[in-house]
């Protein structure tokens, strides 16, 4: 408890009485903090632009035991991507990626690997907005992986044999995103060819502009298998559609 200096996210903000505001950021040494922002509404305040969403910031707050809300003290801009919030794709993909820590991020728990597959996606699709189907599908399932939702993708869910790049058969998977061997796959099935696999169980090795590279040159089959999975899994896993994702269909 006490004062925290860390780098951090900020994902949203609310407005609180008449100059206030509720900050919610992902933090590096903190995790999913709340805190309040006093008179960062005002014309003057000392917080200037540092607290609109999407920016990546150098935060100061007071943590006190028994509340919990923090006191945001001071918060420094490190990088700023507005400029990408005019561009539709980049800003609905990365409304997205803020939807998906809020939802599976803890709070006042530091995720130092969240917070760094957050930051390194927000920088890039920020410069990169045609490649918002890769970087939401990459950022799904490494956040799945981390929260502990994405199924075992190195061996048969049923006999355990290795479906690593060792394994000659044919690999299928399942509407749970359970991996069976071709001796164990059951009715249901999808079938997972290698290029699909290999993106599947490749976000843990790779970068969002590595993984973004290879699921471009990829087929068109093995993309869209890997993004209906990865999303099928997030639905799982909030037993329902993301809220963002509903709101773009909708507008459609």
């Amino acid at each position: 408890m006490g004062i925290v200096e860390t780098q951090a996210i900020v994902l949203q903000t609310y407005k609180l009485a008449d100059a206030d505001k509720i900050v919610l950021c992902m933090t590096e040494r903190a995790g999913l903090v709340r805190g309040v922002a006093r008179g960062a509404r005002r014309l003057k305040s000392k917080f200037g632009a540092s607290l609109e969403p999407f920016t990546l910031i150098q935060l100061t707050f007071f943590e006190k035991e028994t509340r919990e809300l923090v006191t945001i003290r001071g918060a420094e801009i490190i990088k700023s991507y507005f400029d990408a919030i005019g561009n539709a794709q980049a800003f609905g993909g990365l409304v997205y990626l803020l939807e998906l820590v809020k939802e599976f991020a803890l709070p006042n728990q530091a995720d130092e690997k969240l917070f760094k597959m957050l930051r390194a996606c927000v920088d890039f699709l920020a410069r990169n907005p045609l490649e918002v189907n890769a970087v939401s599908a990459y950022s799904e399932l490494w956040t799945l992986k981390l929260a502990g939702f994405l199924p075992d993708l190195k061996s048969c869910g049923v006999c355990g044999i290795r479906l690593d790049d060792s394994y000659q058969g044919r690999r299928f998977i399942s509407h749970e995103g359970v991996l069976w061997c071709d001796t164990c796959t059951k009715a249901g099935s999808q079938p997972l060819g290698g290029e699909a696999y290999l993106l599947l169980s490749s976000t843990r090795r790779t970068g969002p502009k590595e993984w973004a590279e290879q699921f471009s040159e990829a087929g068109v089959e093995s993309r869209l298998v890997v993004s209906e999975t990865a999303r099928r899994l997030v639905r799982r896993a909030l037993e329902r559609e993301p809220r963002s994702v509903r709101a773009s269909a909708t507008q459609r």
